[in-house]
């Protein structure tokens, strides 16, 4: 597999940064109850245990960096955003955050036992880059773990966003160009990139999750306030366009219904993972 980068680096990365500095709060509120559910599946990947040394690339708000904390661990979360960052030391005060971009690590050679990246690799303009750092700056012998969102499944939350617009709306929207959103979506996508990127032991799951929602209104809201590419898509849509999707998420998500009235809307993740040679 060839990993794909950005044709717009420097716009793309202006954008992804602008939209977390405005969205964290809201990927934390409306995603962290389904990413949350990842943290010790994707610790685990990377055998972060007491006294582990551990990297956290894209922290965002922390919570791998908390979880590796609750282990023992000895973590340092780095996002490039200063609002992701600030937001991660509130939410994790005894945790070490700092601003720093994943395609260029502040790190030296073979820094940590291990690095961890939770859904971060499709927000940078250059994914290889990103890879070929975490590969850099840990131990020969240590562990990378990293997870991406399930592209797979069309009936999972995005895959339910990018139908409704497929069949009401419209994608030709003018954003700068970034890597395909999914294509470490599959276990056979995220080994090929692990495997491509010189990582050995490689291993890749499908991870089972489920997002809580009341309403498809309430889905479509929840991909505004915790989303940037995807939130901006929604953003282009005209009215009638949007009622049209929420008729097509209504009906889409009725068989996933719950006793409580709400609804389970799975939204399976890959999980990663390979060591250094």
């Amino acid at each position: 597999m060839v990993i794909e980068l950005s044709k717009e680096a420097e716009a793309f990365a202006d954008f992804e940064r602008a939209g977390w500095d405005k969205n964290i709060f809201g990927y934390d509120d409306v995603f962290g109850s389904v990413t949350r559910q990842t943290v010790n599946a994707t610790l685990d990947a990377a055998n972060v245990e007491a006294g582990t040394k551990v990297l956290d690339v894209c922290t965002g708000p922390g919570m791998l960096s908390a979880g590796a904390i609750q282990r023992g661990a000895k973590p340092v979360g780095i996002d490039f955003s200063d609002e992701v960052v600030n937001f991660a030391r509130q939410q994790t005060p005894e945790g070490e955050f700092r601003q720093a971009d994943a395609q260029d690590l502040p790190f030296s050679d073979d820094s940590f036992d291990a690095v961890v990246c939770g859904y971060g690799l499709m927000h940078v303009p250059d994914p290889r880059a990103a890879l070929d750092e975490m590969m850099r700056v840990v131990r020969p012998g240590g562990r990378v773990a990293v997870s991406s969102w399930d592209g797979s499944a069309p009936n999972n939350g995005l895959g339910l966003i990018y139908a409704a617009v497929g069949a009401h709306g419209r994608f030709d929207v003018q954003l700068p160009h970034g890597p395909d959103f999914f294509q470490f979506g599959t276990e056979e996508k995220m080994a090929g990139a692990l495997g491509e990127a010189g990582f050995l032991d490689v291993k890749a799951t499908s991870f089972e999750q489920y997002w809580r929602m009341n309403s498809a209104a309430d889905l479509l809201d929840g991909i505004r306030k915790g989303t940037v590419r995807a939130n901006a898509l929604l953003s282009a849509q005209s009215d009638d366009a949007i009622n049209g999707m929420l008729r097509h998420i209504e009906e889409s998500i009725s068989a996933m219904a719950n006793s409580e009235g709400s609804f389970d809307i799975p939204l399976p993740a890959i999980i990663g993972s390979g060591s250094k040679p």
